[in-house]
Formats: structure tokens, sequence, C-alpha cells
């Protein structure tokens, strides 16, 4: 499958930088814990996933950043659904990164230059974009990651392992701590890395370092997981003066649920998340989601359940707006009767799915036995373990 990677590097930065313009030209790393996420070029000597401590020390008049990720989220989440408008097949890998699948749009966009030019154009132009083609996602990642700003760069399937290999290792899908493994064993690109047998790395580095052996050669068969917009309700109001204490908060909580659930788009209907969000002056926006235990619609219910939550939750400052968002929309309870137990058993592990898919954001990693070959003579070979669907 061909396939195409849009890659917009440091994007943290460069939505911080849009919004505080008196970053530009200084040392900034940008950390979510004590983990650095993203940094600005003066930073010299800070990588993404380095330890914030070790950051600070090579990196001494940086301006520390806390991440804000509900922003930075936003500002990749335009950059995707403009990318659902060029290709059916779009998958949101990671904030600034993007995959969309090529196959049967050259004809449609008159050239494959064209349809890359329209990826391109995907993206603000200040945010300087970049593409790269390849038959995986890996190495369509490396072309975009080494193509110049605003260009695009294409990897035959026949090239990429020599593409690969004078690159450092540093580039492969892996810990910080597996990194500097690799590089202490000497292995610093991943020609090295692919000249290994892979038992000697799957037993170092385990199922991790298989496929880290893999990508080093250019292999990578992943499919592309579709991206779906989530249907969602949205209310929002600015409190008259910053809010310091929870009553004010509460009664903001309140007002927003009455308008949301009032809205036509959820007669009928049931809501399985809940997100709140706010601005804090000279801080990232304070945001927490809540995942209800069952879909509801009533206000009281919905009310209690965040009121519980909000009563042990911390503010880092004065909140001067609040936005509500309810999301996971259903036209069922969750809790629907069945003359048949069996069916009412099939229809409450679907909601228990359901619920589980909401609360991680993504497919539960529940799976189930399936036999394959019963009678093959390799064990690994009489069953599989596959993704359960109820």
């Amino acid at each position: 499958m061909k396939i195409a990677c849009v890659l917009i590097t440091h994007l943290p930065m460069k939505a911080e930088l849009r919004r505080h313009a008196e970053l530009r030209g200084r040392p900034v790393i940008i950390a979510e814990g004590q983990s650095v996420i993203d940094f600005s070029h003066e930073a010299s000597g800070v990588a993404a996933g380095m330890p914030l401590q070790e950051a600070l020390s090579r990196s001494k008049n940086a301006v520390l950043l806390q991440a804000d990720e509900l922003y930075y989220h936003e500002v990749s989440d335009r950059v995707i659904t403009s990318l659902t408008q060029r290709s059916p097949t779009v998958e949101n890998a990671e904030l600034g990164c993007a995959y969309v699948g090529l196959d049967g749009l050259d004809a449609m966009y008159g050239g494959e230059a064209r349809l890359v030019a329209s990826l391109l154009q995907a993206a603000p132009h200040r945010f300087n974009p970049r593409v790269g083609v390849a038959n995986g996602r890996f190495p369509a990642y490396v072309a975009a990651l080494l193509s110049h700003a605003g260009q695009a760069t294409r990897v035959l399937d026949k090239e990429a392992s020599e593409f690969l290999a004078g690159l450092s290792v540093d580039l492969l899908p892996l810990s910080w701590k597996d990194k500097v493994r690799l590089h202490r064993f000497g292995l610093d690109t991943m020609g090295q890395l692919a000249a290994l047998s892979v038992g000697s790395v799957q037993a170092q580095f385990g199922p991790e370092g298989r496929t880290a052996w893999e990508l080093a050669r250019g292999v990578d068969r992943s499919p592309l997981t579709p991206y779906r917009r989530q249907e969602t309700v949205s209310e929002a109001l600015t409190f008259p003066s910053p809010a310091t204490t929870l009553h004010p908060v509460l009664v903001a909580v309140e007002t927003l649920l009455g308008r949301a659930l009032g809205r036509p788009v959820l007669r009928g209907r049931y809501v399985r998340t809940a997100t709140l969000e706010s601005r804090i002056l000279r801080n990232p926006t304070w945001a927490r989601r809540f995942v209800f235990k069952e879909a509801i619609n009533s206000k009281a219910r919905t009310f209690l359940a965040l009121k519980a939550m909000l009563e042990s939750a911390t503010f880092p400052g004065p909140l001067e707006d609040m936005k509500l968002t309810l999301a996971g929309l259903t036209g069922e309870s969750g809790a629907q009767a069945s003359l048949f137990s069996d069916v009412r058993k099939q229809e409450q592990l679907r909601e228990m799915m359901r619920q589980l898919e909401a609360r991680l954001g993504g497919k539960p990693p529940i799976y189930q036995v399936r036999e394959i070959e019963p009678w093959s003579r390799v064990p690994e070979r009489r069953r599989a373990l596959v993704q359960y669907e109820p």
C-alpha cells in the first residue's frame, strides 16, 4: 500500500510560538511531567523524550513551559480534518504526524505530484509541513523527516533498506532507555542493527526489538487505522470574574449541562463522556475528562457525577471561562432489557466494550483465543489471539 506521511515537526513548539511570539529566538523546553516533549532549535543538546532534569542541565538558560496538550491537539485536529477531505484513509498517528493512504488517488488529482501538493496545503504554511511517500508507514515517516520544509521525498520499496541504513537508531520508535542501550552496544545506525540476527536483537529488547529490527530493514506492514471524527456537543461561557472557588464552577457546569442536554441533537440520546476545559492566565489550559459508568442523559445524574469528581479536583489558578463537551453519543441507555438471557448478555458485553473504548480512547486490549490449525504439530499455529468483538 502506498502511504504518505504528512509531518509537522515540533508542532507543540510552533503552536506555542503562534500565541507567544516573544519566545521566538529563545531556548525553550516544553515538558509534561518530568519528560521533554518538545523544544526550540535554540535549546542545544535537548531531545524529545529526554528526562527534564538532564535537559535543563544541558540548556540552563531555557524557558520552561508546561505542555498544553489540549491546545496542541486542537491544532493537530484541524490538519487531520483537512486531510480527510483529500483522502478517505487518514490515520492520526501522533501530534503533527498523519498517514494518508494514496492508492487510487493519483488519477483523481492528475498525478502524484499534484496529490502531494494538495497534502502539503492541508497544513498552515507557517508550520512548514513536509511529506514522505513510501510503501510503508516508517519509511514514509523517515522520508518526510528528511524532506525540506514544504517539500516531499519519495522512497521506492526496493530502496527502503538502503535509504535507512546510514540513519541513526534514534529515529526508531523506541523508548529513550532502549535507544541509550543500543548506542552502548555500538549500534548507532539502522544498518548496523539490521545486520544482526533477529534472535539476538529480540533476546535483548523483547518484542519491541524485533519490531525495530524489521523497521531498520525497511519492512513495515502495519495497516492504517482510519481516523473517525467523534460526534460531540459543546457549550461554553465566560466567568464575570475569574473563578477561584468550587461554587461558581459548579454553577457554570450546571448551566452548561442544561444548555447541552437541551439541544435537539441529544433528544432521546445518551452520553458516555464529558470534558471540562478552562483557560488560566499564564498557564496551560486546565482540562478534565470524565467517563461515566454507564451512558446517561439525565441532567441531575450527570451533574451529580461531575460534582463528585470536581470536589476532589485542584485548579492551578483562577479559571477565566468554562467549556463543556459531551461525547460518546448513543441512542441506547446501555441497560437494554431482553426476554432472552443470551441476547441480554451479548448486549451487556457490547456496552462494556463501548464503555472501555470511550475510557481508553481506542480499541480496548481484550482478545480471545481462536483455533486456527488445531491439527498442526507446531503449538504456535494451533491457536491465535484475535481482537474480541462481542
